[in-house]
C-alpha cells in the first residue's frame, strides 16, 4: 500500500496490522484542529505497526492545535509492537498546542515492544501547554520486552505554564524488560512557568 498526501485536515491514522502488511507513506501539511469542550479523540498516527507488519513513513508539518476544557489529543508515530513488526520513520517540523482547563497532551515517537523495532529520525519537535490541571508527556525512542529502538532527533522544546497542573514528563531512549534503545538527541529544551506542577526529564534509563 502506498499512500501520497500532501495536505489532510482532520484525523488520520496510518497504522499496519498483520505479518504480510506494509505500508508506505508521504505526508505533507497534516493540520487538526478542535475547540470546546470534552473533545477526547484528536489523534494522529502515523507508521505504527503491529503482528509483523512493516511501515515507511515520511512527514513534514504536523501540526494539532485544541483549546477547551477536558480535551485531549495525542499523536503517535513510528511505534512497532510484536516480533518482526518494523517501522521506519523520518519526521520534520511537528508541532502540538493546547490551552484551556483540565487538558491532557502526548506525543510518542519510535516506541518498541515484544520484540519490534523502531528508527525513528525526527527534526523540529514543539510541544506547548498553557492552562491550569493540565498534563503533557513526551516519549522518544523508548522499547520494552525485548523491543529495539533506533532514535535521532534534533531540536526538542517542550513548554507548559499555568496552576496545579498534574504532570509533564519528557523520557528519551529508557529501556526495560530486555529492551535495547540507541538514541542520539541534540537541543533539548524543558520549560515551565507554573506553580504547584511537578516536572520530569528522565533519559537512557534502564530500570
Amino acid at each position: 500500500m502506498k499512500i501520497i498526501i500532501l495536505v489532510l485536515i482532520g484525523v488520520f491514522s496510518g497504522t499496519v496490522f498483520g505479518q504480510s502488511g506494509q505500508s508506505k507513506v508521504s505526508i505533507e501539511a497534516l493540520n487538526q484542529n478542535s475547540t470546546g469542550n470534552l473533545n477526547l479523540g484528536q489523534d494522529v498516527n502515523l507508521g505504527n505497526v503491529s503482528g509483523g507488519g512493516k511501515s515507511n513513513v515520511t512527514v513534514k508539518g504536523v501540526t494539532q492545535n485544541q483549546t477547551g476544557t477536558a480535551n485531549f489529543h495525542g499523536m503517535s508515530l513510528g511505534e512497532a509492537q510484536g516480533q518482526g513488526s518494523q517501522a521506519k520513520v523520518n519526521v520534520q517540523n511537528i508541532s502540538q498546542e493546547q490551552s484551556g482547563l483540565g487538558n491532557q497532551q502526548q506525543i510518542s515517537l519510535g516506541k518498541a515492544s515484544g520484540s519490534g523495532k523502531s528508527d525513528v529520525t525526527a527534526k523540529d519537535i514543539r510541544q506547548a501547554q498553557s492552562g491550569n490541571s493540565s498534563a503533557q508527556s513526551m516519549e522518544i525512542g523508548n522499547a520494552a520486552s525485548s523491543g529495539q529502538t533506533k532514535v535521532n532527533v534534533q531540536n526538542i522544546s517542550q513548554t507548559q505554564s499555568g496552576f496545579m497542573n498534574r504532570y509533564r514528563k519528557l523520557e528519551i531512549g529508557n529501556a526495560k524488560n530486555s529492551a535495547n534503545t540507541d538514541v542520539a538527541a541534540r537541543g533539548v529544551n524543558q520549560a515551565q512557568s507554573s506553580s504547584m506542577s511537578p516536572q520530569e526529564l528522565k533519559v537512557g534509563s534502564g530500570d
